[in-house]
């Protein structure tokens, strides 16, 4: 069963001015979503999952480009999950 949804606590939490974003909550992406990020990261991937999860945790790409690794890494893993081959397709 796929999750549809995931809270990630960051090991890392990133500062904005004054405020900290200790967790990102992500969710399966939309077309239009793909779409804005795709235009956005202008065919780098990295760019375009930055993009992408921006939009979804509402978070400003300046606080995503500062994630860890690990956390950018997690974050990329979750929403990969949704296209990656073999997933179900709600076809019949």
């Amino acid at each position: 069963m796929m999750i549809e949804e995931k809270t990630i606590v960051l090991r890392k939490p990133v500062m904005l001015g004054d405020v900290t974003h200790a967790e990102v909550n992500l969710r399966e992406p939309t077309a239009g979503e793909m779409s804005k990020a795709t235009r956005h990261g202008g065919g780098n991937n990295i760019d375009v999952v930055i993009s992408l999860i921006s939009q979804i945790a509402k978070l400003p790409m300046s606080a995503v480009n500062q994630f860890s690794q690990r956390d950018f890494a997690e974050c990329s893993d979750f929403l990969a999950s949704f296209t990656t081959a073999g997933q179900e397709t709600g076809e019949m």
